[in-house]
């Protein structure tokens, strides 16, 4: 049966043999993206991934979670390195989602890319990224509407997506 929880669509009491397939099934997509980035394939078209997704939307929904799982281990991680002043821990956020994005380039890029106008779950992923963001950042509280705390994480991941660009497209200078 069926059930949602967290980050992705699972079935309760998914089974370990199940797991294994997903997590293979995940390798399999990044390792396509990564040869062809432009290309999310259809999971019905590749037994590798059709016995565990049935769409699209499954496969990003995957990777999503995938995403929020280093980007959160790394959080934690980064904010138990400062004294959780304001300054600090919006610091930790950034570093955070960079030490990540440097980690994962594949998993990133294919969402960058791939997720543009996230509906459903999807959807409702990304907002609790962005939430995540805000609350370890200290730009929002967990008082402020959900709404409000979703675009602050979304203004802080547009700086952080400008920022990434910038560093690639034009590197500093090495002298010597």
């Amino acid at each position: 049966m069926p059930h949602t929880t967290g980050t992705a669509t699972c079935e309760v009491g998914m089974s370990w043999q199940r797991f294994h397939r997903r997590q293979t099934a995940i390798r399999f997509l990044l390792e396509r993206l990564a040869k062809n980035p432009e290309q999310l394939p259809d999971p019905r078209r590749h037994d590798e991934l059709s016995d565990v997704f049935d769409d699209r939307e499954q496969l990003l929904c995957a990777l999503q979670h995938k995403w929020t799982q280093q980007l959160t281990g790394r959080l934690d991680a980064r904010l138990g390195e400062c004294d959780g002043r304001g300054g600090d821990r919006l610091e930790a956020a950034r570093r955070a989602w960079q030490d990540t994005a440097t980690a994962n380039p594949v998993l990133r890029e294919a969402l960058d890319r791939h997720v543009t106008a996230p509906e459903g779950e999807l959807r409702r992923a990304v907002e609790r990224e962005r939430r995540l963001l805000a609350l370890t950042g200290g730009l929002a509280e967990h008082s402020e509407p959900e709404t409000e705390i979703s675009r602050s994480g979304a203004a802080l991941l547009q700086l952080l997506h400008a920022s990434e660009r910038q560093e690639t497209e034009s590197p500093l200078p090495v002298t010597v």
